[in-house]
């Protein structure tokens, strides 16, 4: 059954979206979330995001997750940052990258509480300069403690 606009907005746009149920929109709302996540909504954005974290369309999503990432709204960027936990270790680790490093705290906060359990060795090397050279002390803690904790 092709899914529509209509549909997509109305699982994401209550409040509290059941992404369970909305994850069975399946792959024909990626197209649809792509839109929102570029529209001019960003908490629709946001939830946008997410839910095509949760569908199994491939590097379609992966897309879709890795542009959030660029979003000029924090709130879409922290959303891709949560999202990045839904995808395999290696797209992961390559949109973690950048969110890290993010201007906005929170942002690069979320990304690291995201990092895979096999961040790929640019994913580690950014988390070791963060280690030393992030202007949040937080930031420098975590980076530190994924460090510890994924091993060589």
């Amino acid at each position: 059954m092709p899914v529509d606009m209509s549909d997509v907005r109305a699982a994401l746009e209550r409040d509290e979206p059941d992404y369970t149920q909305a994850q069975q929109l399946g792959p024909g709302a990626i197209p649809h979330l792509a839109a929102l996540v570029r529209g001019d909504d960003a908490m629709l954005a946001a939830k946008a995001v997410y839910l095509t974290s949760l569908i199994d369309a491939g590097q379609d999503a992966i897309k879709v997750v890795a542009d959030a990432a660029s979003h000029p709204d924090p709130a879409v960027r922290v959303a891709a940052a949560a999202a990045t936990r839904h995808l395999p270790a290696h797209a992961a680790s390559d949109i973690v990258i950048a969110l890290a490093a993010d201007s906005d705290g929170g942002v690069a906060r979320v990304a690291l509480k995201s990092v895979p359990a096999k961040p790929s060795d640019e994913l580690r090397g950014q988390l070791a300069y963060l280690q030393g050279n992030s202007e949040f002390p937080e930031l420098r803690e975590l980076a530190t403690h994924i460090l510890a904790d994924t091993g060589p």
